[in-house]
């Protein structure tokens, strides 16, 4: 991929320059203070210059990199000083001019500093955005792709009923594969706009993991693993019950996923006093490469590429999982320490802990 430039608007501060433009500017700065300098000193009963120390305190905050910017501000201040303790200007004058380039240089400091925070956030979520927008434009292109070359060859050639069975059956593969991408992305869009939970309520946790175990038990033993829950504590969650549902749901699926016949997958409930309860969901599978460990919940991640086209993952389980975390104020990762295969952790707030019965 070529490198992408970024450009910013001609008053944004400290945008990258030569070396030759940048030590322009600093003799510029210099110049200023020498004329105030000297101007005080020879011409007697002038009026103070001391406006022109704050502009060269401004071009230089604004322009020059900070070590550069901290030097012409100190010479502002021991201009100052020396035209006070030289008797030039007027003790009262001398601390007001003292003031203002101290505070000149701290606000400016301070705002170009923000105005740079926002330009690197600005810049970072438009390269988000990019990346997302290709993902997600690859993705959904493999699976329309496909439907468009089943149904142009159903349409070129003669098929009998079979064949067109099984042509029905690829393309309404194909189609389930796109709307579930188009409802993952729908998701992860809500949760950017901060409207992912749709309803609150008082909820237990155990009672949404025990759910969530009963609707992948008989799918577990279909694969041959072993699915285990060891539930210690009930712990009420202020959030959305189905999204709570969903993250485990999407948690054992990708759990259950990537374990191979006779391993296990083990779902835990721990407590975390004072206010908080862990969620552990372990499997014994192939584990996580370390070069997808920190990026492991970004959307459009996977552990194994090679599975996920075969199952029709896009990648999007583990952002989804993270949103949804998120939107109930608690955390998600990966447990390092884990070997063996792979442990996701999940912590959430509780109003209420209490132990099993």
């Amino acid at each position: 991929m070529g490198t992408v430039v970024r450009r910013r608007d001609s008053f944004s501060p400290r945008q990258p320059a030569p070396l030759v433009g940048v030590v322009t500017v600093f003799l510029g700065c210099v110049a200023m203070l020498a004329l105030v300098l000297v101007v005080e000193i020879a011409v007697p009963n002038n009026p103070t210059l001391g406006g022109i120390l704050l502009l060269a305190v401004l071009f230089a905050t604004w322009l020059l990199p900070t070590p550069y910017a901290a030097a012409i501000t100190a010479a502002a201040v021991g201009i100052t000083l020396i035209t006070a303790l030289t008797g030039v200007i007027d003790p009262l004058t001398a601390k007001f001019q003292f003031v203002a380039v101290v505070v000149t240089a701290c606000l400016s400091e301070l705002t170009v500093r923000s105005l740079m925070a926002r330009d690197q956030a600005q810049m970072a979520t438009a390269d988000q955005l990019r990346r997302f927008t290709a993902d997600a434009a690859h993705e959904l292109r493999n699976p329309l792709s496909a439907l468009q070359s089943d149904l142009e060859i159903t349409l070129l050639q003669p098929r009998t009923p079979d064949e067109l069975t099984a042509t029905v059956r690829l393309a309404l593969k194909n189609t389930q594969r796109l709307v579930k991408i188009s409802e993952s992305l729908l998701t992860l869009s809500r949760g950017d706009a901060g409207g992912l939970m749709t309803s609150i309520a008082r909820v237990d946790i155990s009672d949404v993991l025990e759910e969530a175990f009963a609707r992948w038990e008989g799918h577990a033993t279909a694969l041959g693993v072993e699915m285990t829950e060891a539930l210690d504590c009930e712990g009420v969650v202020e959030g959305d019950s189905l999204l709570l549902g969903r993250l485990f749901d999407n948690l054992i699926e990708n759990a259950l996923g990537y374990t191979p016949k006779g391993g296990s997958v083990t779902i835990a409930l721990a407590p975390a006093p004072p206010a908080s309860c862990v969620i552990t969901i372990t499997d014994t599978g192939c584990g996580v490469p370390d070069s997808v460990r920190p990026v492991i919940f970004e959307r459009f991640s996977r552990g194994d590429a090679s599975r996920s086209r075969k199952t029709g993952g896009a990648g999007l389980g583990l952002a989804i999982c993270a949103a949804i975390v998120s939107a109930h104020k608690g955390t998600i990762t990966l447990d390092d320490e884990y070997v063996g295969g792979t442990r996701i952790v999940v912590r959430l707030p509780v109003t209420r802990l209490s132990g099993r019965v």
